[in-house]
């Protein structure tokens, strides 16, 4: 378990320097990926973590939690690079999205700061500020995976 939480880990930090070192490459050189990819295998298996706490006791539950905050960080840096899909660059200029953006990262933010914090309360309050920007950003840019 603790490798799995060291390489979780290393492999969060390993994204947001690969995001950081393509942004200040050529637009579209650095697109690997489709924002719907990165939503689907990094945010929405983070934030269902975050959204599931429930009294977490042990050293391991709390590293859970605070490991999907950090990937939800690093992928929130991996999607504003824009990506392969058809509207991901477009929307990533977007200024709603750099809004819901915004909100994404205060959010996940908030909830690295309560796990490493041990706070429940914190983090369930973070969790709630989790699912605005999301619902809000799917309303504008993917109406059809509200409510699936």
């Amino acid at each position: 378990m603790f490798h799995l939480c060291i390489f979780i880990r290393v492999l969060a930090i390993g994204l947001v320097l690969v995001a950081s070192a393509s942004a200040k490459a050529e637009a579209n050189s650095h697109a690997a990926l489709t924002i719907k990819e990165v939503m689907e295998s990094i945010i929405v298996p983070a934030s269902d973590t975050l959204w599931a706490a429930d009294d977490p006791q042990t050293e391991e539950e709390w590293q859970v939690l605070e490991d999907a905050a950090i990937r939800t960080i690093a992928a929130r840096y991996l999607m504003d690079l824009g990506g392969m899909g058809p509207d991901d660059n477009r929307w990533v200029k977007d200024p709603n999205w750099q809004v819901f953006s915004n909100a994404l990262d205060k959010a996940a933010r908030d909830s690295l700061e309560a796990a490493r914090d041990k706070n429940i309360d914190r983090l369930l309050d973070a969790g709630y500020q989790l699912y605005p920007p999301c619902e809000g950003c799917h309303l504008i840019f993917n109406p059809g995976v509200v409510n699936q």
